[in-house]
């Protein structure tokens, strides 16, 4: 199986790296310094489940991506950009899908599927999927994981794929077949990262797996985000602490309004899984509004109040937040 990995960032480095440590197929496209970097030097990985060092990758510019640049066809192509960057990746890969080719989003945010059929790449072609992992890179391009065993969730939209094909009309035998085939295509996409020693899940409802997501990094990136906090920071203070759970509420009654199963418990772990991370953990939205870069804070922010005001719900610790971090939001 061939992977390609487009965007090597802290996600995209880590989780492609340790399946090629593996004797993966993989192809990693970079630009820039990076790519320079990575075709010089190889990638390094500096992490709590153990360090590696690959002197030689297989990585192509993303400048001059083309299907004759790749080895062989493209089977899986994850895309680890940051979501502002999502619209130019799906242009340079367009022409690598093929119909057996499934395309998987692991940007944080619940609308990239959305983004991505916009700009052109059928739902047929693409699997949902998330990665839990604390990481970043550095400025000399080394992945340093730093916190949480990572994880890579998947599923697919079959159902949404047959209404999406005008295919409701299946008999129940061909509909089942065609389910089973996603299913198929997910196990052994999972198997490839579990031969790595890569933790993986497939989910039958990736839409509340990518929600449970979702409240846990847009709430906390949010809070820690306008009080330029870090995770430590909020602890030491009983009131912060109160709204970080009050905002991760507040989130949760977006998803249950946009129709996502997000029961209590969902959010009893969110809450438990945040109380484990480092003192020291902070968001990429945190990082890079800190920094004066381009963040996400469309996606994790602006597009979530767009959905507070089309259900007319009341927010208002995140609405503060928006308020505090809009004006100086690149």
């Amino acid at each position: 199986m061939h992977f390609v990995i487009v965007g090597c960032g802290a996600v995209g480095g880590y989780f492609g790296g340790r399946l090629a440590q593996h004797g993966e197929n993989v192809t990693f496209v970079a630009r820039g310094q990076q790519f320079q970097r990575m075709q010089t030097s190889g990638l390094t990985i500096k992490s709590i489940e153990g360090d590696v060092q690959l002197d030689q990758v297989n990585v192509v510019n993303a400048q001059s991506l083309t299907a004759e640049t790749l080895p062989t066809p493209a089977d899986v192509i994850f895309l680890c950009v940051k979501s502002f960057q999502l619209p130019a990746a799906i242009a340079q890969i367009k022409a690598l899908i093929l119909p057996h080719t499934r395309v998987i989003p692991l940007l944080n945010g619940v609308n990239a599927v959305d983004v991505m059929q916009e700009n052109g790449i059928a739902l047929e072609n693409i699997f949902g999927g998330l990665a839990k992992i604390i990481a970043k890179k550095t400025a000399d391009g080394v992945i340093n994981h730093t916190g949480s065993k990572p994880h890579i969730t998947l599923g697919a939209f079959s159902d949404e794929v047959l209404v999406d094909s005008r295919v409701e009309q299946l008999d129940e035998v061909k509909a089942d077949q065609v389910k089973a085939e996603e299913t198929e295509r997910l196990s052994a996409i999972a198997k490839c990262f579990k031969l790595a020693g890569i933790s993986v899940g497939v989910t039958s409802d990736i839409k509340l797996a990518l929600w449970r997501k979702f409240i846990l990094v847009a709430a906390w990136g949010a809070l820690a985000s306008a009080r330029k906090l870090n995770l430590g920071e909020i602890r030491a203070q009983s009131h912060i602490t109160f709204l970080l759970e009050r905002i991760v509420n507040e989130y949760a009654d977006i998803a249950r309004k946009a129709g996502v199963k997000l029961g209590d418990k969902h959010i009893k772990e969110t809450l438990s899984f945040l109380s484990r991370l480092p003192d020291s953990s902070e968001t990429s939205m945190q990082r890079d509004l800190a920094a004066g870069q381009h963040s996400e804070f469309d996606v994790l922010m602006a597009y979530p109040m767009t959905l507070v005001t089309e259900f007319n719900l009341s927010v208002p610790v995140l609405t503060q937040c928006y308020q505090k971090i809009m004006p100086s939001s690149p």
